[in-house]
């Protein structure tokens, strides 16, 4: 019956056209006397019942909007408790009306305790979690056939639709391109304009790097989550899945702190840029937005804000655990 129902969905999308989400505006804003464009991403967001599908997640989640899970019979992604990609696939398939597994780590009991932030809103979505051991789930990322194997027996289905994580797959492309066209639309007054994008498997910077290889802009991936080496490797395989077009990003420095872990630098770049107008989530945007600050040059400079604004009352939850901030500074 599931199927069936989910079938009707897939048809119905199919014959009334999808309508693209209105364009995200371009803002300045200024920060340590810098002019900088600030591309609102984090207004982004997919129409209708999907609208708390927003910022990066929606441009990379469009693609799969428009087109659906086909046959699949679930849906199946991985990757950490608070992703900002968990919720918005929770919410994609339950507007498929497909059930939705999470492989994850074993969940802190605190947190099952509590639940709070993008876990909470995702569990209440529907998404039912696949806990592994550590050994266990580094063998789901890297065994295609074994993951396979373990869906399958989770679902108990025998078609699951697998999602990478942070949605990190060639069907993220449709949704970067439009991006990449608004930029071209946005920056026609600002000659030879860099681009900053923030970079976790560097989906998004790989993509706007290849639509806007022939405009006057140059795409720069800032690293957050891992080294620049390993952010090139993720781009050259996903580069590789999609058509191998070669066209990268210039890929610069990774901050010198652990990507997620409470840090007193990020904290500073973060209540900065607040005090200046400018709102950004507390593990990505602070990094990004210092290396834009401390790298840039006399080029007009644009930050593409990807979002993730949802999570910080639990970021800073961690910091306030961590002593690093009152109270009062959450409220």
């Amino acid at each position: 019956m599931r199927m069936a129902i989910a079938a009707l969905a897939t048809a119905a999308r199919a014959a009334a056209p999808i309508k693209a989400p209105p364009a995200s505006p371009l803002q300045p804003f200024t920060v340590r006397g810098r002019s900088v464009l600030v591309k609102r991403d984090d207004r982004y967001a997919l129409p209708g019942a999907l609208s708390g599908v927003a910022g990066n997640k929606a441009r990379k989640l469009y693609g799969l909007y428009k087109r659906g899970f086909g046959d699949a019979e679930a849906v199946a992604s991985l990757g950490g408790h608070q992703s900002n990609a968990f919720p918005c696939i929770a919410a994609l398939c339950r507007a498929f009306d497909l059930p939705f597994y999470f492989v994850c780590k074993p969940v802190p009991r605190w947190l099952r305790q509590n639940p709070a932030g993008n876990y909470a809103r995702a569990l209440a979505l529907g998404a039912e979690l696949v806990p592994l051991k550590p050994d266990d789930y580094r063998r789901c990322v890297a065994d295609e056939k074994w993951r396979s194997q373990l869906l399958k027996d989770v679902a108990g289905v025998s078609q699951v639709a697998w999602v990478p994580q942070g949605a990190a797959s060639r069907d993220a492309e449709a949704g970067v391109a439009m991006l990449a066209a608004e930029l071209v639309e946005d920056l026609k007054e600002y000659a030879n304009a860099r681009v900053v994008v923030p970079a976790g498997t560097g989906t998004t910077a790989l993509f706007l790097a290849r639509h806007l290889r022939d405009a006057d802009i140059e795409v720069c991936a800032a690293p957050c989550a891992t080294s620049s080496v390993e952010l090139k490797r993720q781009m050259t395989v996903l580069d590789d899945a999609s058509g191998g077009i070669g066209a990268f990003p210039t890929i610069l420095g990774a901050p010198p702190y652990r990507f997620g872990a409470p840090d007193e630098r990020p904290l500073a770049t973060w209540r900065e840029l607040a005090a200046s107008g400018l709102h950004v989530d507390l593990v990505y945007a602070p990094a990004a937005f210092e290396t834009l600050l401390t790298t840039a040059d006399d080029r007009p400079q644009c930050y593409v804000h990807c979002g993730g604004n949802a999570g910080v009352a639990t970021q800073l939850n961690r910091y306030r655990h961590a002593g690093l901030l009152g109270v009062k500074e959450i409220e």
